[in-house]
């Protein structure tokens, strides 16, 4: 009578695979993902899915983007629901350190970016399309021995010439700015020495001047880019790959689209032999045990040790000590955020995360980098056996852990 129940209520839902297999149940279970990328998902189904407002900005110290995040149900049956991170952060392996090459940058052949130089952007544009007062005086800058300049640099000018009135003579004021064009309309930083040579008479004109470069580097991040990631709670559903599922991941080691934003988290990519093992966050500058608080993530704090990107959690939070209904709870155990009733057909959660803040801790470390914060759901039936069954969450914690504690009181919510 009871496989007859759960049969029913499985029909009744979009959630996901039912399977009567040897007198055994497999529980609806549901996934979603999206990617939250900061720069400078997505197994969706009809029933449980992450709901936010991602608002997204570069990393800028100071500032924050909107991140809210929550969960709706609009299947046909209640549902609990748990949510986790994982992380991936691209940054500079030389964490923003310059480099200065004796020549202009030039794109390989067979690019490597685990391992190729980068160069140091310039904003040129502002030079050579004349936004300001700065002329071009590229054809009047010889090197050393008089030579032309390399091709692709280019130097832009301003200055004068006025007469000291006491002494009568010559006064010059000069600014540059100089650059190495490696693409059209792509500029690389350069370490320069531009002096005026000649021409500098009083009533003449900065582009009328001759001028000497006695110093050119080529300014690069060497060693290309690395890869720090982070799976904080095991899946228990399979991944967006094998190697996915094999890493416990829902994303990682997997490459794909989700929700409009590419992705490529294969080792190979990443420069891992491995997708590493799960790693829950317990330290207490990366768990929430209150309304509103802003809290640190795993990735820029293992690989740059600076805790830069903080989540500002929502204003509908509990302890595994303290727990009440419809807030959503950490498990430092396992990693999983549980919200704490069931979610009824057609509710939303609230808001689990609220915003993204770049703390005033960033600095050149984050330099050129990027970070997805890859949001993850898992939902199951409502039921208590659901709860602990080894095809549902198997929550089977021993007496007195935060794991035994949320089942519990899960269990004393439970529809069946």
């Amino acid at each position: 009578m009871k496989k007859n129940k759960k049969k029913k209520l499985a029909a009744a839902t979009g959630l996901a695979l039912v399977a009567f297999l040897a007198g055994t149940f497999a529980w609806i279970n549901s996934q979603d993902q999206k990617i939250n990328r900061v720069d400078a998902a997505a197994i969706k189904d009809d029933s449980v899915t992450v709901e936010e407002n991602w608002k997204p900005k570069d990393i800028i110290p100071g500032t924050e983007a909107t991140k809210e995040v929550a969960i709706k149900n609009t299947g046909n049956v209640p549902v609990f629901v748990r949510v986790s991170y994982e992380e991936v952060l691209k940054h500079l392996a030389e964490k923003g350190a310059v480099t200065n090459r004796d020549t202009g940058w030039k794109a390989s052949a067979t690019p490597k970016p685990l391992e190729d130089d980068i160069p140091v952007e310039y904003d040129g544009d502002k030079y050579v399309k004349q936004a300001n007062d700065y002329t071009d005086v590229t054809s009047k800058v010889k090197d050393a021995g008089g030579a032309a300049i390399p091709e692709g640099v280019k130097v832009y000018a301003k200055g004068s010439v006025t007469t000291n009135p006491v002494t009568n003579a010559d006064v010059t004021t000069f600014t540059y700015s100089a650059f190495y064009e490696y693409a059209p309309g792509k500029y690389q930083a350069m370490e320069t020495n531009v002096s005026v040579a000649g021409g500098n008479t009083a009533g003449t004109s900065v582009e009328n001047w001759d001028f000497a470069l006695s110093k050119a580097k080529y300014s690069v991040y060497s060693g290309g880019y690395k890869y720090a990631v982070s799976n904080w709670a095991a899946s228990t559903l399979d991944g967006a790959s094998t190697e996915a599922t094999a890493a416990k991941a829902a994303l990682l080691g997997s490459a794909g689209k989700k929700y409009d934003v590419d992705y490529d988290y294969t080792v190979a990519t990443l420069g891992l032999t491995a997708i590493p093992p799960v790693s829950v966050a317990t330290a207490a500058d990366q768990v929430p045990v209150a309304d509103s608080e802003k809290k640190g993530v795993q990735t820029d704090k293992a690989a740059l040790n600076v805790s830069g990107i903080n989540i500002e959690y929502g204003t509908d939070m509990a302890t595994i000590a303290d727990l009440k209904n419809d807030k959503w709870a950490y498990n430092k155990e396992d990693g999983y955020f549980y919200f704490t009733s069931p979610v009824n057909s057609g509710a939303t959660t609230p808001h689990l995360l609220k915003k993204l803040v770049f703390t005033n801790s960033i600095g050149k470390e984050f330099t050129n980098a990027t970070y997805d914060l890859i949001i993850k759901m898992e939902a199951i039936q409502a039921t208590k056996e659901a709860l602990v069954d080894s095809t549902g969450w198997n929550l089977n914690g021993a007496d007195g852990s935060e794991t035994k504690k949320i089942t519990t009181y899960l269990d004393g919510q439970a529809v069946s």
